[in-house]
């Protein structure tokens, strides 16, 4: 197997598949038990949906995102100073515009852990930007519009 073909976590395979049954059940809800509802039942299962939706991936944003920052902490403090450093205030926690910026750069100074956990993070964010953007078509047919 060539091993220059990045693959995906296990984990990130569990998130996408738990987003589509949560897709599919409020899908299911709206056109079998809502059909005909209120607006205000609209609005409470879109809401349902948003916040069953948003709050666990602002955990797991955090989750994914510690795992990366606490590794280059620990073993390469210089480059995570480096990263988060934010200006007049020095490294006082985490710069999400350097992080970014570094994570879609070739620098993972010599160490394949940090390889793999950038691999992962950048799925991640895809997989946190489908979600974002979906809902530009998903509301509006849980609120029926």
């Amino acid at each position: 197997m060539n091993s220059a073909i990045p693959r995906k976590p296990t984990r990130l395979r569990v998130y996408w598949c738990v987003w589509m049954v949560l897709v599919a059940a409020a899908f299911v809800l709206r056109f079998t038990c809502f059909a005909g509802a209120s607006e205000q039942r609209l609005f409470g299962l879109a809401t349902a949906y948003g916040l069953g939706t948003w709050l666990p991936l602002m955990a797991l944003n955090y989750i994914e995102g510690h795992r990366l920052n606490s590794h280059l902490k620990s073993h390469h403090r210089q480059q995570w100073d480096k990263i988060n450093y934010i200006p007049l205030f020095g490294c006082v926690g985490h710069n999400g515009f350097r992080m970014v910026r570094w994570l879609y750069s070739k620098e993972d100074f010599g160490d394949p852990k940090v390889t793999e956990l950038k691999t992962d993070y950048r799925y991640f964010m895809v997989f946190l930007l489908t979600v974002f953007f979906s809902f530009i078509i998903i509301m509006p047919v849980l609120l029926g519009l």
